[in-house]
């Protein structure tokens, strides 16, 4: 009995372990890379289970584990008991991937202005990887951080032989850890199916974030000189204080086959543009703002004739951007390499650029030996305009002075209607031209452009590139002579002494209208080159501006150069760049390195002197590097598993128009005592006028942030930042003294301004698909502007204040994505004493510190089917 009772519990023991070991039994085809790594078998073992469901094929059977290398006959019997296969059916292939890089395609959903554009790009890659056995050069290049020295080690060991997964590309010679997991999520290693099918997305963007600071105070100037009414002004004429939001929709769809097929569009209003769009009413502006503010393209990618046809919008950009790079934005210090990286080549363009589209057709061929390209591009351009006939109007018989972006674009009804207004209160001024005979206008300028490259790679990592285009015109450009800039720019006469030697920007910019020639084009040509040897990579461009040298000769015509080297190891890399760009270099394409925009300390800064505020939009605005001539040097070094150099640089540069001499240095150490810890030391040093301490224009800025960071599960994350900053410059004695004639001069000191802030900021992920994060922040200027990242956008506070702002995300479904960001603001501005030079001010001459409240939402949506 007692034999019969023990082989009972035996066998109830043994069926019940066997069942709870099934209800327990791994699934791999859903399973995270920690619970494969929990399995009896190597972390080897569980990188390769886990690559081969990532970048092979989900599992179809348990005896799939076989076709892995390191899963020998052993393994499998042991691990086979412990695991299940079940099919993956909830989502389609595509969703299966937006699954496996949500958060990278997350991280892209957010990016806007110059990366929107690139960004469509880089999700393409992620939805659909290209092959990376077949992948050019250029291709690889294309890839987000991705350096030359580690695509040459790819195409190196890809001679040798092909790759058959992540590990095998990983073991390639010189190849980097920093650019393989860069790299991975963005190719796979075998030719894709070719099926023929649809990928569409819907993009909607509603974002109503007031203007910035210097556009709100050029919005709110008076045309009218001494008067404080806002009536006066562009911003108390059109209401912007109820100004209507931003609003974008933007829909594409490509097909991949043996041809990849993509077509889309974007219909767009910036912020403050009033148009009537009920096409239901007879009168509506429906079918104008249509035409005005829409950007489409269709592009067919031909793979066997590697040829790829753009019709409509697209980008272009070569080289380092000195003689091509179409954008409306301006990036400071784009070196090329990490987060600042150019994509080069021809591709669709569904960007918020407006004023530099370009739109037309083009035509790019791309093998590993050669890389061509044709563009034509046929479009109207905003200018600023001005009296240039002397009629006392602005007409369509007018020069232009130069492009301009407006924001927001107002039609040129609105501007002429508020010209004709602010012209009735101007007559009794004491200035030569009292009217306003220079203005912004809408479509003022019609551009056609030419161009080409063509670029050959005689060896793996090396090429040598020409690029040139030319622009032909309706219009002059005509500069304004420099002994009348003052009459047609600067409302008050009295003024006229505020041109000075960093005006000569102006008057350098180029003119197809002279005393020697009349022409009604542009032409720029250059040449780009790359070498890498090894972990060292070399690149430049130069660039030229026919004015009246000859095109076979260097150097007779203003000219520009960017040169740089950069050395990368494991744990080190070292970034040297050159740059020098002459004054009457005068490219509106380009978009090389630079550390401000072009106008920077011109008269165009000034819109309180100038005659029409809206002018200053041409610096404001500006998407151009200001001549310059400078050494930049960058290197991050991982100097001890704790111990972290992230970005120092160093910064040496003269500007062009004045000689000014300055200084930036900035560098970061992460100390990570443990790696879920990061502690962050910031400092950042700038010297203006470094060659002359007594000058009126030396100033020297230091800054310094302390930052704790503390990883958590799930990717959450919470952060403490504070920073501390210092100005120090030279007194404006005109005002620290009295303004009553015959008062004594009192000796001042040098005046140094300090301020700081704190913040807390923060991201909590309640779920793979559902995050938030956000930060709360206290600041005090004391006559320091501070800056603040965003989420994906910069923000510049005023004197004092706070605001706190949070972005939730939520992929609802694997076909619907939300984001909402919404953003509360309390600030203080300057407390402010008017008064003119060593005269009292008659009237109003006081406006206190005033309390503002600001609040935004942002919304996106994204429906992919």
């Amino acid at each position: 009995m007692k034999k019969i009772i023990f082989l009972f519990l035996t066998i109830l023991i043994s069926t019940s372990v066997q069942i709870f070991a099934q209800n327990e039994q791994l699934d791999l085809n859903q399973a995270s890379f920690d619970e494969i790594k929990s399995l009896p078998i190597t972390k080897e073992q569980a990188e390769d289970i886990y690559s081969y469901r990532t970048y092979i094929k989900y599992f179809d059977s348990i005896y799939d584990l076989r076709e892995i290398k390191s899963i020998d006959q052993i393994t499998f019997n042991k691990i086979k008991p412990l695991v299940k296969i079940l099919p993956f059916t909830d989502y389609d292939e595509v969703a299966q991937r937006r699954d496996q890089i949500n958060y990278l395609l997350r991280r892209l959903a957010s990016n806007e202005g110059s990366q929107e554009g690139i960004s469509d790009l880089w999700q393409d890659l992620l939805i659909s990887p290209i092959n990376i056995n077949t992948a050019t050069f250029h291709d690889l290049m294309n890839m987000p951080i991705v350096t030359p020295n580690d695509v040459r080690s790819i195409l190196l060991q890809r001679k040798v032989s092909d790759f058959s997964d992540y590990r095998g590309m990983r073991r390639s010679p010189g190849l980097t850890h920093y650019g393989a997991t860069n790299l991975k999520h963005y190719v796979i290693y075998y030719t894709p199916e070719k099926r023929g099918r649809w990928l569409f997305n819907y993009r909607f963007k509603l974002n109503n974030s007031p203007y910035s600071e210097e556009l709100t105070e050029v919005l709110r100037e008076s045309f009218v000189p001494d008067s404080t009414n806002e009536k006066f002004s562009m911003w108390g004429r059109y209401h912007l204080d109820n100004a209507q939001p931003e609003i974008s929709h933007k829909f594409r769809a490509r097909m991949e086959d043996w041809i990849n097929l993509e077509f889309g569009s974007i219909f767009f209003i910036k912020k403050g543009e009033n148009r009537n769009l009920n096409f239901l009413k007879f009168h509506n502006d429906f079918a104008s703002t249509l035409k005005d503010n829409s950007k489409s393209a269709c592009a067919i990618n031909l793979k066997p004739l590697k040829t790829k046809i753009i019709l409509g919008n697209f980008r272009a950009t070569f080289g380092q951007g000195l003689v091509m790079e179409n954008t409306d934005y301006f990036d400071r210090r784009r070196t090329g390499f990490g987060y600042s990286k150019r994509v080069l080549g021809i591709f669709s363009d569904l960007s918020p650029t407006e004023e530099f589209a370009l739109k037309g057709g083009a035509i790019e061929f791309d093998n590993n030996f050669l890389n061509a390209s044709l563009f034509y591009s046929e479009d109207k351009k905003d200018a600023v305009v001005w009296d240039s006939n002397n009629n006392g109007a602005i007409d369509k018989d007018d020069d232009i002075f130069y492009y301009i972006i407006s924001k927001p674009r107002f039609t040129n009804e609105e501007l002429e209607s508020a010209e004709e207004y602010f012209n009735q209160y101007r007559p009794g001024l004491e200035h030569p031209k009292p009217e306003i005979l220079m203005s912004p206008r809408r479509d003022a300028l019609k551009e056609i452009l030419r161009g080409g490259h063509i670029e050959l790679s005689p060896v793996i990592g090396t090429h040598f590139g020409i690029t040139a285009y030319e622009t032909e015109y309706d219009r002059y450009f005509n500069i304004v002579p420099s002994n009348s800039v003052g009459e047609y720019l600067i409302a008050d006469s009295y003024y006229y002494k505020k041109i000075k030697m960093t005006d000569s920007e102006i008057s350098a910019m180029y003119s197809t209208k002279t005393d020697e020639y009349e022409r009604n084009y542009r032409r720029i040509y250059g040449f780009d080159w790359q070498t890498t040897l090894n972990n060292l990579s070399l690149q430049g461009e130069y660039a030229e501006l026919e004015v009246d040298g000859k095109p076979a000769k260097l150097g007779d015509d203003p000219k520009a150069i960017v040169a740089s080297a950069y050395l990368g190891f494991e744990n080190l890399n070292f970034l040297m760049l050159y740059r020098n760009y002459d004054l009457d270099f005068d490219n509106p394409y380009a978009r090389p390195f630079a550390e401000h925009e072009r106008f920077d300390g011109t008269i165009l800064e000034k819109q309180y002197y100038l005659k029409n505020p809206l002018v200053s939009e041409v610096y404001y605005n500006s998407p151009w590097s200001q001549p310059e001539e400078g050494i930049y040097i960058e290197s991050r070094y991982k100097f001890h598993r704790q111990l972290t150099l992230t970005k120092a640089y160093l910064d040496i540069w003269k500007r062009k128009s004045d000689g000014r001499r300055s200084i930036r240095f900035q560098g970061e150490l992460d100390y990570r005592p443990i790696y879920q810890v990061s502690i962050r030391l910031k400092e950042k040093l700038q010297t203006n006028r470094s060659e002359d301490t007594f000058a009126r224009s030396v100033s020297k800025t230091s800054e310094t942030t302390l930052r704790l960071i503390t990883y958590l599960t799930n990717r959450d994350k919470l952060e403490l930042e504070y920073r501390f900053n210092k100005v120090w410059m030279a007194p404006y004695t005109s005002l620290t003294n009295s303004a009553e004639p015959g008062d004594a001069i009192v000796p001042t000191a040098n005046v140094l301004n300090h301020g700081d802030f704190i913040a807390a900021n923060y991201t909590h992920n309640f779920t793979d698909y559902f995050r938030i994060e956000g930060s709360f922040l206290f600041w005090n200027g004391h006559g320091i502007s501070h800056w603040d990242w965003e989420d994906m956008e910069i923000d510049f506070m005023g004197s004092e204040g706070m605001k706190y702002w949070f972005t939730i995300y939520d992929r609802i479904s694997s076909h619907l994505t939300v984001s909402f960001k919404y953003k509360v603001k309390h600030y203080k501005d300057e407390e402010l004493y008017l008064r003119k030079y060593n005269e009292p001010v008659e009237g109003q001459n006081y406006v206190s510190q005033t309390k503002h409240k600001e609040s935004s939402i942002r919304l996106q949506i994204d429906w992919n089917f």
